[in-house]
């Protein structure tokens, strides 16, 4: 019988602080009228004496995804700031991954099926030679996060890649043109929204997210090519197919959309600012964009 092709999945320490970066980037979802057909949205009224912009990212270095038209670049070569959801230097710290490790012993082969457990061995066995059992007691909700980065293709060879994810890309641009740097979360911040779920509530997101990776080959198409035609709707009903516990919703979605807001309203009246967050906080009757309008902003489509 021929084996299936696994999915080529590159494991390293970068892949682990990134793969966090995306649960909290793109584990969302809501319930949207079609109205959202743009990635970059023009933030003016309200006593701003410039416009900032806001950007929905994808934390991917796919090449297809940089494709920034003239507009969204001057805007952000205008901007006096970037911001972004975490200061770099800070998620990619050390002590992230080492908050993310389970305590009482736990281990991902405690509390996964054998078959679940084997096919994630076998994709990490495949792309470094070690198993599955030297990340075990990582968090289940982080190993979820390392096979959906797999899965958006940002474990595809470096000819297709680049050489940063994009909220990365847009951040040291932003160095080199000594523009202010800000941070819109904290790091404490967006794990407490990821241990609302206990280990054994992040062990059943991961099984589903090996189910569905199992169930599209190893590929999640749709949601790059929404992304790319700026499609905010499509992308957000696809995601909708993926359920989430009330609390972790609440937690990673809904309460960080409002404290996101809150401190952009309070940086953008400060300074011009070129805002980088992940596209799917955006849309929505809870979304970043609703929130900014209901402060008195108006915030429209800037392609």
């Amino acid at each position: 019988m021929t084996k299936a092709k696994l999915p080529k999945v590159r494991i390293s320490a970068r892949s682990f602080q990134l793969a966090f970066c995306l649960m909290l980037g793109l584990t969302v979802s809501f319930s949207v009228s079609a109205q959202y057909h743009s990635l970059c949205w023009r933030i003016s009224g309200h006593d701003l004496r410039q416009p900032s912009y806001i950007y929905g990212t994808m934390h991917v270095s796919d090449k297809r995804v940089f494709n920034f038209s003239p507009k969204v670049m001057k805007a952000f070569e205008g901007a006096k700031a970037y911001a972004m959801e975490l200061d770099p230097d800070k998620a990619m710290s050390p002590s992230v991954l080492t908050s993310m490790m389970m305590t009482d012993g736990k281990t991902i082969r405690q509390l996964i099926p054998d078959s679940d457990y084997r096919f994630v061995d076998s994709l990490i066995k495949q792309s470094t030679g070690f198993g599955l059992a030297l990340f075990e007691k990582m968090e289940p909700i982080l190993i979820s996060a390392l096979l959906e980065e797999s899965s958006m293709g940002m474990s595809i060879s470096d000819t297709t890649n680049m050489s940063d994810e994009m909220d990365l890309y847009f951040y040291k641009k932003a160095k080199k043109l000594k523009k202010k740097q800000i941070g819109i979360e904290t790091v404490d911040e967006q794990i407490a929204a990821l241990h609302s779920l206990s280990y054994e509530e992040q062990a059943k997101q991961l099984t589903e997210t090996i189910a569905d990776i199992k169930k599209s080959n190893g590929g999640d198409v749709d949601l790059l090519k929404y992304y790319i035609a700026q499609d905010l709707d499509s992308l957000l009903v696809f995601s909708d197919e993926s359920q989430m516990p009330a609390k972790f919703y609440k937690a990673l979605v809904t309460d960080r959309n409002i404290i996101m807001a809150d401190r952009i309203d309070g940086f953008i009246q400060k300074q011009p600012t070129f805002v980088a967050v992940g596209a799917l906080h955006l849309p929505g009757k809870e979304g970043v964009i609703a929130l900014l309008r209901k402060k008195g902003y108006t915030v429209e489509e800037w392609k």
